[in-house]
């Protein structure tokens, strides 16, 4: 068995002839080009798929080698997985010829009566490999061709960064090495997976925030991987969608990823004072500015204009949509600009290598952290303590609050959700549940009256030009909106009730 560790990059098809003489390639051995058929095997039930497992049969030169690829997982482009490969004589599988219990486990006589071919993939690889300064070896493979099942394809043009020895640090400083001169962008989705959803013909889904696995046994700074490595994976599935796809539900689980890891830099780093933790903040910050306004016309145009349309059809409001749409339009070109930019690439790459050697574990003796060693329940509970009171101070006095003081319990709410679904699995389910929904019924409450603030501003924006009729038209806009905003504020006096009668799940009873 080997353990495959690997950086996963999508490169723009124009660019591969010129990455094959790029100067970091030239001080390598003369680069290895082979075609590569791949066939892969499961059951009609995909038994392998749900079991996180792959069984593939590929022909190398002229003979024929089966691999098994076990769990592993993938976090901004990086895989990680153990593997295992014998020869076989063609391009069926020869399961007999694996001794390890693990696959043996896997490929019980009744799937391996069952397996049959699913898709394929055939492609040029050109492998280069490159020495590591330290010691260690990295091979660069580019692969270009295409995955196909049941008459449908899709081309594969990726950089694959291999280690074969050495340190997983070096994957990233030889991906930003490349990311600064070709348009790069981690790759969450392996080559199977693509199979797997060309077979089912399922089309890309905009990926929601998952449970994060705390246990209460990790220490800090395990906890503080395990959640930064989440958010990361949330942002990276959702950005092939977010640059290629019209859905905005891509652009509004891609923004709760960029809040979720900023909510957990301010959770984890005043704990672990690492430089390279606090230097992600600054970026993290110009993201999310890249995609607000995009998100801004994204509710203006599906959700605020609709109802409001339907109920008075008409040309003045038709024309403030058309409006609308073109700013909409122009909102979203310059977001996608942002997250297809190598500022973007480069973030990404250098936040999956903050999380890589976590660089407090050896800096501990040195910034002097008690909390890097402690149990996560202990900075949990002193988090949530904490945001709980600036939660219940800011709310005070809630009917009479002024929309300057609503803002700040907005920002109060969000970050302690977002601390609470963090750190929701180290306690009692059902109280946690509670909490949260008790809080996130009051966050979209705040939420929904920010989008009517919102909505205020984006109408300053389109006001002017055939005065008479759009000035009716905004002005009818505005005061549904602010008829909204009085019946969400009676609403939210009930949710703010509840919010401060419900006992916090990480107390300890009396």
């Amino acid at each position: 068995m080997t353990v495959e560790i690997e950086l996963k990059l999508a490169l723009a098809p124009v660019q591969a002839a010129r990455l094959k003489r790029h100067a970091l390639l030239a001080g390598a051995d003369r680069p290895l080009r082979r075609w590569l058929v791949s066939v892969y095997f499961d059951t009609p039930g995909l038994d392998l798929m749900r079991a996180q497992a792959a069984l593939r049969v590929r022909r190398v030169g002229r003979g024929w080698v089966q691999t098994v690829k076990i769990g592993g997982g993938s976090a901004g482009g990086l895989h990680q997985r153990p593997e295992w490969e014998t020869p076989v004589a063609g391009a069926v599988p020869e399961p007999g010829r694996f001794d390890t219990p693990a696959v043996k486990a896997l490929l019980t006589p009744g799937r391996v009566v069952r397996l049959r071919p699913l898709f394929q993939t055939r492609f040029w690889r050109t492998a280069w490999t490159l020495p590591v300064s330290g010691g260690g070896s990295i091979e660069v493979a580019l692969d270009q061709g295409e995955v196909s099942s049941g008459g449908r394809s899709q081309p594969i043009c990726e950089v694959e960064l291999e280690l074969k020895s050495g340190q997983p640090a070096a994957l990233y400083d030889l991906a930003l090495a490349l990311a600064a001169d070709f348009d790069l962008r981690p790759d969450p989705v392996s080559k199977a997976g693509r199979g797997y959803a060309l077979f089912q013909n399922l089309h890309s889904q905009p990926l929601q925030a998952a449970p994060v696995g705390l246990k209460p046994e990790m220490r800090v700074a395990d906890a503080c991987v395990a959640v930064m490595q989440s958010g990361l994976g949330q942002f990276t599935a959702n950005l092939a969608g977010l640059i290629h796809e019209t859905d905005p539900e891509y652009l509004h689980q891609a923004r709760v990823a960029v809040r979720r890891l900023r909510s957990a830099l301010s959770v984890f780093a005043p704990a672990l004072p690492d430089p390279a933790l606090a230097s992600l903040r600054e970026e993290l910050r110009w993201l999310m500015g890249a995609l607000g306004p995009a998100r801004d016309w994204d509710v203006f145009a599906t959700e605020t204009l609709p109802p409001l349309m339907a109920a008075m059809p008409g040309r003045p409001l038709a024309s403030l949509a058309r409006d609308g749409a073109a700013q909409r339009d122009e909102a979203r070109a310059a977001m996608t600009a942002a997250v297809s930019s190598r500022r973007l690439t480069r973030l990404l790459l250098e936040t999956g290598r903050v999380l890589l050697p976590r660089p407090w574990e050896q800096a501990v003796d040195r910034i002097g952290s008690a909390w890097q060693s402690a149990p996560v329940t202990a900075l949990a509970e002193s988090v949530l303590d904490r945001r709980q009171r600036q939660l219940l101070r800011r709310g005070r006095h809630f009917s009479r609050l002024a929309p300057a003081a609503r803002h700040r319990l907005r920002v109060a709410a969000k970050k302690q959700r977002y601390t609470a679904e963090f750190f929701a699995e180290l306690y009692p389910r059902k109280a946690a549940r509670a909490y949260i929904k008790n809080l996130a019924a009051l966050q979209d409450g705040l939420g929904a009256l920010n989008d009517i603030a919102v909505t205020g501003r984006l109408l300053d924006g389109l006001r002017g030009g055939r005065a008479a009729r759009r000035a009716w038209a905004c002005g009818v806009v505005q005061g549904w909106v602010e008829s909204r905003a009085r019946a969400r504020i009676a609403e939210l006096e009930s949710a703010w009730r509840r919010m401060k009668k419900i006992r916090p799940f990480w107390s300890k009873p009396t």
